[in-house]
């Protein structure tokens, strides 16, 4: 058998070249990439970056846990603190709100405690010159106190009089004649007899009332 190489000689130089070019090349990549050396270098590298930067980040975390915590326990406090003035808060509203009320009480037990005496007071100074009692009673209570008043009085105008003169006191309010009677006393005198109704009225302006006789006077 015969074989004709139909390739020329400058062109078979030219290949053996790329060939050659070609293995050298692979060569490089091979011993770059699979090397020992460069396996080693790279591991040791990881070997000391991996733990410290491990380390950082669980120092990180841990930094960042206690201050939360810290934070908690702040805020802890302050809500136990903000609980206990609230507690404060409500009993001293509570103490306030029964002081008043026992002092709104206390008042008006106190501007009712004189009103009667005031009444008995008031009515007595108006009894005209002529006129006399002989019977005070309370027919109704306060606040709408009712007296009934029973008396003589020596003419119709004494009466008159005595009912203009309740009228004029600031703790009188309306006045009522309920009947007069003409009656004989002894011999020849003769008097007349009559039934007054008098109301209570509180003072204009609010103004309270205090004791007739002061605590000096009975020393």
């Amino acid at each position: 058998m015969i074989e004709v190489n139909l390739i020329p000689d400058h062109q078979k130089s030219s290949d053996r070249r790329r060939l050659a070019g070609a293995r050298n090349l692979a060569g490089g990549f091979r011993n770059l990439s699979f090397g020992g050396d460069a396996w080693a270098t790279a591991l040791g590298i990881t070997a000391l970056v991996v733990p410290g930067l491990v380390l950082f980040l669980w120092l990180g975390q841990r930094s960042e846990a206690a201050t939360l915590e810290d934070r908690m326990a702040e805020v802890t406090a302050d809500s136990a603190r903000l609980a206990d003035l609230r507690l404060i808060s409500d009993s001293l509203i509570s103490r306030q709100t029964a002081i008043r009320e026992r002092v709104s009480l206390i008042d008006r037990l106190d501007r009712n405690r004189f009103v009667w005496p005031h009444m008995m007071d008031e009515i007595s100074r108006a009894v005209p010159r002529l006129a006399w009692m002989t019977m005070l009673r309370q027919v109704s209570p306060l606040p709408s106190m009712t007296v009934e008043i029973q008396g003589m009085a020596a003419n119709p105008l004494a009466i008159t009089e005595f009912v203009r003169n309740l009228q004029a006191s600031p703790f009188v309010g309306e006045v009522r004649i309920l009947g007069t009677q003409r009656q004989e006393l002894e011999g020849e005198l003769a008097v007349q007899k009559f039934t007054l109704m008098a109301e209570y009225a509180a003072p204009p302006g609010g103004a309270r009332t205090t004791p007739i006789i002061s605590s000096s006077a009975g020393r």
